[in-house]
């Protein structure tokens, strides 16, 4: 069965994404949308999304993880294990949060982004679309598009074309 088959071929339900890389998982998702296949957010039973707090489509989020009061997490974005988004966050479409990091107060983050393990970003940091957290780095500054962050604070390890 080649793979247009398959996507025209899927039983009516809903369907959940947990496909770390952003790339592949937004291919899958523009996919399964386009076959018309319901895509609700997915929350773990042990994770605590605050009332007012807003999951789009696509998002999953993980066991442990805390979304706070009034914050946003983008279409197709996963919160993973453990990870805390803290009030009023903007998490931008497609992007990764890995396990056990944590988001201040505020924070704004542009699309397709990743967040490596135990990383974490400082109440009312902007960041932009297309970049790379190292694990355990420490975002303290607002962040340009495009570019890889290590180290505690993080600084620019490189550009991304």
């Amino acid at each position: 069965m080649s793979e247009d088959d398959y996507f025209r071929e899927l039983p009516l339900g809903d369907a959940y994404l947990g496909i770390g890389a952003n790339a592949a998982r937004d291919l899958c998702a523009s996919r399964l949308r386009a076959a018309k296949v319901n895509m609700p957010p997915c929350i773990a039973p042990t994770a605590f999304v605050a009332r007012d707090a807003e999951i789009e489509s696509g998002a999953v989020i993980g066991a442990g993880a805390v979304i706070g009061s009034r914050a946003l997490i983008g279409r197709d974005t996963i919160v993973n294990t453990l990870s805390s988004v803290d009030h009023d966050c903007v998490l931008g479409a497609l992007s990764q949060v890995t396990a056990g990091v944590t988001f201040g107060g505020g924070v704004r983050v542009g699309v397709n982004c990743f967040f490596g393990i135990k990383s974490g970003v400082v109440p009312n940091r902007t960041i932009g679309d297309n970049v790379q957290v190292m694990a355990g780095s420490l975002i303290s500054a607002d962040v340009e598009p495009n570019v890889v962050m290590g180290g505690n604070p993080a600084r620019l390890v490189k550009r991304i074309a």
